[in-house]
Protein backbone atom coordinates (compact mmCIF):
# COMPACT_ATOMS: atom_id res chain seq x y z
CA UNK A 1 0.00 0.00 0.00
CA UNK A 2 0.93 3.62 -0.89
CA UNK A 3 0.47 7.32 -0.40
CA UNK A 4 1.23 10.26 -2.22
CA UNK A 5 3.48 11.75 1.01
CA UNK A 6 0.64 10.88 3.30
CA UNK A 7 -1.39 13.19 1.24
CA UNK A 8 -4.79 11.52 0.60
CA UNK A 9 -4.39 7.95 1.25
CA UNK A 10 -4.16 5.20 -1.08
CA UNK A 11 -7.39 2.57 -0.84
CA UNK A 12 -7.05 -0.20 1.71
CA UNK A 13 -6.95 -3.66 -0.05
CA UNK A 14 -11.00 -4.14 -0.34
CA UNK A 15 -11.23 -7.63 1.02
CA UNK A 16 -8.69 -6.21 4.04
CA UNK A 17 -10.89 -3.19 4.07
CA UNK A 18 -14.03 -5.70 4.92
CA UNK A 19 -12.36 -7.46 7.33
CA UNK A 20 -11.66 -4.37 9.11
CA UNK A 21 -14.85 -2.88 8.83
CA UNK A 22 -16.42 -5.85 10.22
CA UNK A 23 -13.99 -5.93 13.24
CA UNK A 24 -14.32 -2.68 13.63
CA UNK A 25 -18.08 -2.60 13.79
CA UNK A 26 -18.27 -5.53 16.14
CA UNK A 27 -15.45 -3.32 18.87
CA UNK A 28 -17.83 -0.38 18.76
CA UNK A 29 -19.97 -1.42 20.61
CA UNK A 30 -17.38 -2.45 23.44
CA UNK A 31 -15.47 1.05 22.72
CA UNK A 32 -15.06 1.64 26.65
CA UNK A 33 -13.70 -1.80 26.96
CA UNK A 34 -11.42 -1.43 23.91
CA UNK A 35 -9.96 1.47 25.18
CA UNK A 36 -8.88 0.05 28.86
CA UNK A 37 -7.72 -2.99 27.47
CA UNK A 38 -5.78 -0.89 24.95
CA UNK A 39 -4.17 1.68 27.97
CA UNK A 40 -3.10 -1.41 30.10
CA UNK A 41 -1.20 -3.34 27.27
CA UNK A 42 0.05 0.09 26.28
CA UNK A 43 1.37 1.29 29.55
CA UNK A 44 2.94 -2.11 29.91
CA UNK A 45 5.26 -1.28 27.48
CA UNK A 46 5.44 2.42 27.72
CA UNK A 47 5.27 2.94 31.38
CA UNK A 48 6.26 7.12 31.00
CA UNK A 49 3.28 7.44 28.65
CA UNK A 50 1.98 11.06 28.73
CA UNK A 51 -0.47 11.61 31.76
CA UNK A 52 -2.26 8.30 32.67
CA UNK A 53 -2.93 7.44 29.01
CA UNK A 54 -6.15 6.99 29.15
CA UNK A 55 -7.14 10.42 26.33
CA UNK A 56 -4.45 8.93 24.04
CA UNK A 57 -5.91 5.83 24.06
CA UNK A 58 -9.32 7.20 23.67
CA UNK A 59 -8.19 8.92 20.60
CA UNK A 60 -6.72 6.14 18.78
CA UNK A 61 -9.79 3.61 19.45
CA UNK A 62 -11.84 6.32 18.18
CA UNK A 63 -9.51 6.91 15.21
CA UNK A 64 -8.91 3.29 14.10
CA UNK A 65 -12.88 2.96 14.72
CA UNK A 66 -14.17 5.68 12.67
CA UNK A 67 -11.37 5.79 9.47
CA UNK A 68 -12.30 1.76 9.37
CA UNK A 69 -16.13 2.46 9.30
CA UNK A 70 -17.06 5.90 8.34
CA UNK A 71 -18.36 6.40 4.48
CA UNK A 72 -16.45 10.05 4.47
CA UNK A 73 -13.60 10.74 1.44
CA UNK A 74 -10.40 9.68 1.55
CA UNK A 75 -9.26 13.28 2.22
CA UNK A 76 -11.65 13.56 5.20
CA UNK A 77 -9.97 10.71 6.92
CA UNK A 78 -6.58 11.79 6.16
CA UNK A 79 -7.04 14.92 7.66
CA UNK A 80 -8.99 13.29 10.57
CA UNK A 81 -5.85 10.76 11.44
CA UNK A 82 -3.57 14.04 10.97
CA UNK A 83 -5.49 16.02 13.46
CA UNK A 84 -5.07 12.92 15.59
CA UNK A 85 -1.24 12.64 15.31
CA UNK A 86 -0.78 16.41 16.20
CA UNK A 87 -2.91 15.72 19.42
CA UNK A 88 -0.82 13.13 20.02
CA UNK A 89 2.49 15.25 20.01
CA UNK A 90 1.30 18.39 21.59
CA UNK A 91 0.55 16.33 24.45
CA UNK A 92 4.25 14.58 24.44
CA UNK A 93 3.49 11.29 22.73
CA UNK A 94 6.76 10.77 20.95
CA UNK A 95 6.19 9.60 17.11
CA UNK A 96 8.72 6.82 17.57
CA UNK A 97 6.40 5.16 20.48
CA UNK A 98 3.77 4.12 17.19
CA UNK A 99 5.47 0.89 17.13
CA UNK A 100 4.33 -0.14 20.59
CA UNK A 101 0.44 1.74 19.46
CA UNK A 102 0.98 -1.32 16.73
CA UNK A 103 2.18 -4.01 18.79
CA UNK A 104 -0.72 -2.92 21.71
CA UNK A 105 -3.38 -2.37 19.07
CA UNK A 106 -3.48 -5.82 17.87
CA UNK A 107 -2.78 -7.85 21.45
CA UNK A 108 -6.22 -5.93 22.41
CA UNK A 109 -8.22 -6.70 19.33
CA UNK A 110 -7.05 -10.36 19.78
CA UNK A 111 -8.35 -10.34 23.35
CA UNK A 112 -11.52 -8.61 22.74
CA UNK A 113 -12.22 -10.88 19.51
CA UNK A 114 -12.10 -13.64 21.44
CA UNK A 115 -13.33 -16.80 18.88
CA UNK A 116 -13.89 -14.26 16.46
CA UNK A 117 -9.72 -14.12 16.13
CA UNK A 118 -8.01 -15.39 13.25
CA UNK A 119 -4.26 -15.16 11.98
CA UNK A 120 -5.70 -13.44 8.69
CA UNK A 121 -7.66 -10.79 11.11
CA UNK A 122 -4.32 -10.05 13.02
CA UNK A 123 -2.50 -9.56 9.73
CA UNK A 124 -5.27 -6.92 8.46
CA UNK A 125 -5.05 -5.13 11.70
CA UNK A 126 -1.64 -5.26 11.16
CA UNK A 127 -1.52 -4.07 7.65
CA UNK A 128 -4.36 -1.35 8.75
CA UNK A 129 -2.19 0.41 11.66
CA UNK A 130 0.82 0.24 9.14
CA UNK A 131 -1.66 2.36 6.35
CA UNK A 132 -3.30 4.82 9.48
CA UNK A 133 0.53 5.52 10.94
CA UNK A 134 1.86 8.08 7.99
CA UNK A 135 -0.87 10.40 8.48
CA UNK A 136 -0.07 10.01 12.52
CA UNK A 137 3.13 10.98 11.95
CA UNK A 138 2.55 13.72 9.39
CA UNK A 139 0.39 15.11 11.68
CA UNK A 140 2.84 14.76 14.35
CA UNK A 141 5.82 16.49 12.27
CA UNK A 142 3.40 19.48 11.62
CA UNK A 143 2.73 20.00 15.29
CA UNK A 144 6.55 19.61 15.92
CA UNK A 145 7.38 22.35 13.62
CA UNK A 146 4.55 24.65 15.06
CA UNK A 147 6.18 24.05 18.40
CA UNK A 148 9.53 25.02 17.11
CA UNK A 149 8.05 27.83 15.69
CA UNK A 150 6.56 29.35 19.16
CA UNK A 151 9.84 28.09 20.99
CA UNK A 152 11.63 30.00 18.68
CA UNK A 153 9.61 33.17 18.93
CA UNK A 154 9.25 33.20 22.66
CA UNK A 155 13.19 33.43 22.83
CA UNK A 156 13.48 35.61 20.46
CA UNK A 157 10.94 38.22 22.01
CA UNK A 158 13.12 37.30 25.83
CA UNK A 159 15.94 38.42 23.98
CA UNK A 160 14.20 41.70 22.28
CA UNK A 161 13.11 42.80 25.93
CA UNK A 162 16.60 41.73 27.97
CA UNK A 163 18.30 43.78 25.35
CA UNK A 164 15.65 46.65 25.80
CA UNK A 165 16.14 46.66 29.51
CA UNK A 166 19.79 46.43 29.51
CA UNK A 167 19.87 49.75 26.86
CA UNK A 168 17.68 51.37 29.18
CA UNK A 169 19.67 50.92 32.16
CA UNK A 170 22.73 51.61 30.09
CA UNK A 171 21.25 55.20 28.95
CA UNK A 172 19.93 55.36 32.62
CA UNK A 173 23.51 55.47 34.26
CA UNK A 174 24.82 57.28 31.56
CA UNK A 175 22.62 60.23 32.45
CA UNK A 176 23.04 59.57 35.67
CA UNK A 177 26.72 59.99 35.43
CA UNK A 178 26.48 62.79 33.54
CA UNK A 179 24.85 65.21 36.07
CA UNK A 180 21.91 64.73 34.04
CA UNK A 181 18.19 63.87 34.67
CA UNK A 182 17.33 60.56 32.96
CA UNK A 183 14.93 60.67 30.41
CA UNK A 184 13.36 57.35 31.80
CA UNK A 185 12.48 56.91 35.67
CA UNK A 186 13.71 54.27 37.43
CA UNK A 187 10.97 51.64 37.60
CA UNK A 188 11.51 51.36 33.41
CA UNK A 189 14.93 50.06 34.08
CA UNK A 190 16.50 46.91 35.64
CA UNK A 191 17.97 48.95 38.78
CA UNK A 192 20.63 46.22 39.33
CA UNK A 193 21.74 46.61 35.97
CA UNK A 194 22.58 50.09 36.86
CA UNK A 195 24.34 49.76 39.65
CA UNK A 196 26.53 46.68 37.68
CA UNK A 197 27.04 49.41 35.11
CA UNK A 198 28.04 52.28 37.37
CA UNK A 199 30.59 49.40 39.14
CA UNK A 200 32.11 49.54 36.63
CA UNK A 201 32.74 53.09 36.05
CA UNK A 202 34.50 52.75 39.54
CA UNK A 203 37.39 50.80 37.81
CA UNK A 204 38.01 53.72 36.00
CA UNK A 205 37.45 56.73 37.69
CA UNK A 206 36.16 56.71 41.42
CA UNK A 207 35.02 60.16 41.34
CA UNK A 208 32.47 60.16 38.42
CA UNK A 209 31.16 56.66 39.86
CA UNK A 210 30.84 58.49 43.40
CA UNK A 211 28.64 61.28 41.76
CA UNK A 212 26.32 58.99 39.49
CA UNK A 213 26.00 56.90 43.03
CA UNK A 214 24.43 59.87 44.59
CA UNK A 215 22.54 61.28 41.41
CA UNK A 216 21.02 57.49 41.99
CA UNK A 217 20.13 57.79 45.28
CA UNK A 218 18.55 61.27 44.77
CA UNK A 219 16.76 60.71 41.80
CA UNK A 220 15.21 57.40 44.15
CA UNK A 221 14.09 59.58 46.85
CA UNK A 222 13.09 62.07 44.68
CA UNK A 223 10.41 59.79 42.95
CA UNK A 224 9.44 58.21 46.94
CA UNK A 225 8.62 61.29 47.73
CA UNK A 226 6.77 62.76 45.18
CA UNK A 227 2.99 63.34 46.09
CA UNK A 228 0.47 61.18 43.71
CA UNK A 229 -0.76 63.48 41.03
CA UNK A 230 -4.89 64.35 41.06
Amino acid sequence: MTSDEAGVPAPLDPELAEMIRWSAGVLSGVQEAFVRQLRADLVAMIPDLATDGWAFCERMVQAALWAATTGQPAEEIADGLRWVGAMNQLEGFAADQYVSVAHALVRTVHMLSENRWSTAMGSAWISYFLWMRPYLMAGAEQAAAQQAAERRAAAWEAARQQAAKQQAAAEFAAALARGEQPSVTAGDVDLKSVQRLLDDEDDEDDEDVGYGQIMLSMTLDQRRERPPQA
